[in-house]
């Protein structure tokens, strides 16, 4: 009993000792951002509904650009805010996740009656939206589907475009990667970070 006891002084000590080399090896403000990730992400009871880690986008993409590998998991718990001081909320992705009161134009399309946070999707039956549930690729619409349209103005004229998976994925991944490079610049030196410049870098080659 006597040794258990000196064990776990031992472990406390040299627990403590760890963080506290940890904490001061660190470069300013990095320790802080590690403790805050670690903290946004939730720990779900036992029998909790459950998120992809990972997946892959673009997958039998058409284009010359190949399949993505997109980190769920780091994106939808880790300060993933282009200022990376917050996390980013579901909707930003799942779009259409929230209420038609909550729609900011060109959004239009509401399939839930609260917006889905991590909360509600934890007591909610309801199916979360998939991208390629609505943005289809190019030739590859379902016969009962339509592919959704949105309107921009380009060289000062309004262009109604198809807002197919590719250019779907492209507004979202790179409008948000671009803002954090630009108030950001040193994530640009984060390894597998990518800007609306950088294909290759997310995409493998097909």
């Amino acid at each position: 009993m006597k040794h258990f006891a000196k064990i776990s002084v031992v472990l406390v000590f040299a627990a403590t000792a760890v963080i506290f080399v940890a904490g001061t090896a660190s470069p300013s403000g990095a320790w802080d951002a590690i403790a805050a990730s670690v903290l946004a992400t939730p720990t779900p009871p036992p029998g909790a509904k459950k998120i992809p880690k990972s997946y892959t986008l673009s997958k039998d993409s058409l284009s010359e650009y190949g399949d993505v590998a997109f980190d769920h998991d780091t994106h939808a718990f880790g300060l993933y805010s282009p200022d990376g001081k917050s996390q980013i909320a579901c909707v930003e992705c799942h779009h259409t996740d929230q209420p038609k009161s909550a729609l900011k134009l060109p959004l239009v399309t509401s399939e839930r009656n609260e917006i889905l946070t991590w909360e509600v999707f934890q007591k909610s039956d309801q199916k979360v939206t998939g991208c390629r549930d609505c943005h289809f690729q190019d030739g590859a619409v379902p016969d009962d589907k339509e592919m959704p349209t949105a309107e921009y103005t380009e060289g000062g004229k309004k262009v109604t475009k198809d807002l197919n998976n590719e250019l779907a994925y492209h507004i979202n991944c790179n409008t948000c990667h671009d803002e954090a490079a630009r108030l950001r610049p040193e994530v640009k030196k984060t390894k597998g970070f990518a800007t609306s410049k950088d294909c290759l870098i997310c995409h493998l080659k097909n």
